[in-house]
């Protein structure tokens, strides 16, 4: 029997050769299956990738995505690269051209494509964590505010943990988000009756030119879900967040008691990627769906979760096809039933 770890190197093979450190191509005509797998011969590699021997970070092709979501979904990225820091960015935006690229962080709210991506993925879970010290000043009202600066790479969880130990309030309700600082700041993420952007005073982009980018709240609008920045892409590698003194041991109090909640609403044994729609103005994603009678309902291993009608749940072995069918069946049905169309917060890669 072939194990696991041998049947990755074979597909890897198929697409390069692993005595050079930048892939080549094989003398084998594509496509081609590989133990059940359809390999194509991918435009992106075919061009001349010396640049990557610059990158100080770490450096990977043919990566499953899988094994980088919180779905634990998704087929090979072409590049997958962790940088070590600001350099590496300027170097990847310098060189990558036309390639496509997407930036990842904790791999939360996310659905990549069996097929994976074609192009360069920038990983952020492993850089950019740095937390800075806090600033106290007093606001018009005579209360104390503390200016909080952290990397885009720091977990949400850890970022208000670490507030909460310098007796700071406001990023309680995030506590049990389990994405990044970076994706909470495009998402707009929100939970509890908190949303990021409420808090934010300033954000630090890497621009696609290379530049160093410095946006204050002004520039942004904070939507449901949502953010909405000046022209231009660019990663997001420090934000500058506005919270307020109070008593630690209240503040910790309210955290575990919104992390208890979310114990029991929410089904975090099993893999997922959040909750899959947006709720509906006067309506909640999770009642409607309860109330079509759609718990439990599934494609292959993709089913929604019995525990919370909002959460499709990975059993083992679920492909993004899956999720994707599932996905539809509900909006079909929750609008034949209500009239009402569910719209999908879970970003498509």
């Amino acid at each position: 029997m072939i194990t696991a770890s041998w049947k990755q190197r074979l597909i890897r093979f198929a697409h390069t050769n692993s005595h050079h450190g930048i892939p080549t191509r094989t003398r084998w005509d594509f496509p081609k299956t590989v133990l059940g797998r359809k390999i194509v011969l991918r435009k992106t590699m075919s061009k001349n990738q010396d640049w990557l021997h610059r990158i100080k970070g770490e450096v990977k092709y043919d990566e499953p995505l899988s094994l980088h979501t919180s779905f634990r979904i998704g087929g090979p990225a072409d590049i997958f690269i962790s940088p070590a820091g600001i350099g590496d960015l300027r170097i990847i935006f310098q060189q990558a051209g036309e390639t496509p690229v997407f930036i990842l962080g904790e791999g939360t709210n996310l659905l990549v494509n069996d097929g994976g991506f074609r192009g360069i993925v920038i990983s952020l879970k492993d850089s950019f964590k740095a937390v800075g010290g806090v600033t106290f000043s007093v606001d018009p009202a005579g209360g104390e505010t503390a200016l909080l600066t952290a990397g885009s790479g720091v977990k949400l969880s850890y970022l208000a943990k670490y507030a909460a130990r310098h007796s700071l309030t406001g990023l309680e309700g995030l506590a049990g988000i389990p994405g990044s600082l970076g994706g909470a700041l495009v998402m707009n993420a929100g939970a509890e009756g908190t949303e990021i952007g409420q808090l934010v005073k300033s954000l630090t982009r890497i621009t696609r030119d290379g530049k160093t980018q410095g946006l204050k709240k002004s520039d942004l609008s904070f939507q449901y879900r949502k953010t909405a920045f000046p022209p231009g892409d660019g990663v997001i590698v420090e934000a500058e967040l506005e919270l307020c003194k109070g008593d630690r041991i209240a503040i910790q109090d309210t955290m575990d008691g919104y992390l208890r909640k979310r114990g029991r609403n929410q089904p975090l044994n099993r893999p997922n990627s959040g909750s899959i729609f947006k709720n509906p103005p006067g309506h909640t994603a999770g009642k409607l769906i309860e109330a079509a009678g759609l718990k439990g309902a599934s494609v292959g291993d993709a089913a929604v979760s019995l525990k919370h009608a909002n959460f499709i749940v990975n059993k083992g072995h679920a492909r993004a096809g899956d999720v994707l069918k599932l996905i539809e069946h509900v909006q079909q049905v929750v609008k034949e039933k209500t009239g009402i169309v569910l719209e999908r917060e879970i970003i498509r890669v």
